[in-house]
């Protein structure tokens, strides 16, 4: 039995450092952790996670407290994150990590290229960014032969192309994203442009959005609607906080839902009647670390380990067994997330 834990932050923890909260939490049977960034730093965070813990995964996006002004360059800086950016996150995107996939040359975007092209890479290859790639050149010392190469294999909008279908296999989401008009920090047209900018991200990498809905239901639905049609939109609508009505609309829309350990709070009526009617196979579960920690551990910080509250909880609502839950909410996230 294990779990997984699908929205956490663990670039937020305090009482924990991101190691021992992985550690921890892998002893308390969670085999698997989604970092979900909630801004372009958060969102570098979950990258760098990824890529230091096996059992880690990425979501990128920025939460619509922070999308006031939300345009080209942050929708930039999501694509570059997507394909595996990990250097600076700066406005000029010029300090990248060589560990990214994609990303070699210190002036501008280098290319690593596999397979049969891997001979290209000492080729010197590179291209500048500026509203995609503009020119792609090579330096004279080249050998005929590979400059011949170059020319009938890398012509700039093949290349393009390359660079748009490609991104780093541990980006399994984009988001969080979509409307908070709790706390209205962000102007609404900032929150609906991001929403939107996010969802057509998610669309050209083929990843599922992770939906953020507080007191924003119609709105949220509004904008899922344009895109119910796409073949490569799927999305999730995570810490669940309507009643039985707007989760069955959202499971009509073919959304997943996805339960926090408010679902073990004393108040939670209405999403507890929500949790019975919505099917264990259209359902994740999560922390949404450090936040909401569950009832039996309030006044605590939450971290992943304590996803087993959620599980035990549905387990008991729904009359199966925690194995049951685990089970089945495992494998769920596995499909719709592409891990493993």
């Amino acid at each position: 039995m294990y779990f997984i834990d699908t929205h956490a932050h663990i670039d937020m923890l305090k009482g924990l450092t991101p190691q021992e909260a992985v550690v921890k939490s892998e002893n308390e049977g969670v085999k698997y952790i989604i970092n979900v960034g909630s801004s372009l730093d958060g969102s570098k965070k979950s990258i760098e996670f990824a890529r230091k813990f096996s059992n880690v995964f990425a979501s990128v996006g920025v939460h619509p407290h922070n999308v006031r002004s939300f345009g080209k360059k942050e929708i930039k800086i999501l694509q570059l994150l997507i394909q595996g950016y990990s250097g600076t996150v700066n406005e000029n995107l010029t300090t990248p990590h060589a560990s990214m996939r994609g990303i070699l040359h210190p002036h501008g975007l280098g290319f690593l290229l596999r397979g049969r092209d891997q001979r290209l890479n000492s080729t010197g290859l590179t291209s500048h960014l500026s509203d995609g790639i503009q020119k792609v050149y090579h330096k004279q010392r080249q050998m005929p032969r590979e400059k011949r190469l170059i020319s009938s294999l890398l012509k700039q909008e093949a290349l393009r192309r390359y660079l748009v279908s490609e991104r780093y296999k541990k980006v399994v989401a984009v988001g969080e994203t979509g409307f908070d008009f709790y706390r209205n920090l962000s102007p609404r047209i900032d929150m609906e442009r991001a929403f939107v900018s996010h969802i057509e991200l998610a669309i050209k990498y083929d990843i599922p959005v992770i939906i953020h809905d507080r007191d924003a239901h119609k709105q949220t639905l509004e904008v899922v609607k344009k895109y119910i049609d796409q073949k490569n939109f799927r999305a999730v609508v995570h810490c669940f906080s309507g009643d039985v009505n707007f989760a069955m609309q959202c499971l009509d829309l073919g959304l997943y839902i996805s339960f926090t350990g408010v679902i073990t709070f004393p108040n939670a009526r209405d999403i507890l009647k929500a949790v019975e009617k919505v099917p264990v196979e259209r359902l994740f579960i999560e922390t949404d670390a450090p936040f909401l920690a569950p009832q039996a551990k309030r006044g605590k910080e939450n971290y992943p380990g304590y996803v087993r509250y959620v599980a035990e909880k549905i387990a008991e609502i729904k009359n199966l067994s925690v194995e049951e839950v685990a089970d089945i909410t495992s494998k769920n996230a596995e499909r719709f997330f592409s891990i493993n």
